[in-house]
């Protein structure tokens, strides 16, 4: 598929920036606004940004994640995206073109969290934070919209049986990365909206 045409099947997948109807506001009590952004990078064909949290961190250590946390007061929450994006990774504002969002949503922890989907320039200097993040990768879009690639796991959480996907992916270096939790199912929902036939 051409750049453009997946281009075009992400853009088909996102809803507006601007949030008119209240859907990134808390729905419970004790909740918090957060943000993350899916960085999209082309280099030859696109990648998705992603980054693997130290061992050390007192939550969600070793896990894959977007770029992203919590609003801080007085900011909308796409500039919670941006914000947490250049102090974790390093990408300034200034490198990166916000496209639109996928649907917000209840997080297990205390978040109720707003995915963005940005294209973040190829010459943008990616310079992780090593008390945030252990390392800043990339894994092709084509893999992570291919269903195959996706793993269903089916857990009992909160009385109620959930289906999730995982996405085990292996870096041409060797690597292994498990792409799972919130930040597979984020990927998920942009594939099905956009990309499952």
């Amino acid at each position: 598929m051409k750049s453009e045409d997946v281009l075009a099947s992400v853009q088909s997948a996102l809803l507006p920036l601007e949030i008119l109807d209240g859907a990134n506001e808390i729905k419970r009590e004790g909740q918090r606004q957060a943000a993350v952004l899916m960085p999209l990078v082309l280099r030859g064909e696109w990648h998705i940004i992603l980054t693997q949290r130290p061992e050390t961190m007192p939550s969600h250590p070793g896990q894959i994640a977007f770029p992203g946390g919590k609003a801080e007061i007085g900011e909308t929450i796409a500039q919670t995206a941006l914000r947490e994006t250049e102090e974790e990774i390093g990408v300034r504002a200034a490198s990166i073109e916000l496209l639109g969002r996928l649907p917000s949503f209840n997080a297990v922890s205390e978040f109720r969290v707003t995915p963005f989907v940005g294209i973040v320039s190829p010459q943008a200097d990616i310079t992780p934070d090593p008390r945030e993040v252990e390392s800043v990768f990339e894994v092709p879009l084509a893999f992570l919209m291919d269903p195959d690639n996706h793993i269903r796991r089916d857990v009992f959480f909160d009385n109620e049986n959930h289906v999730l996907y995982d996405m085990p992916y292996d870096e041409p270096g060797g690597r292994h990365r498990n792409i799972w939790g919130m930040t597979a199912m984020t990927i998920y929902r942009l594939w099905q909206r956009g990309f499952e036939t």
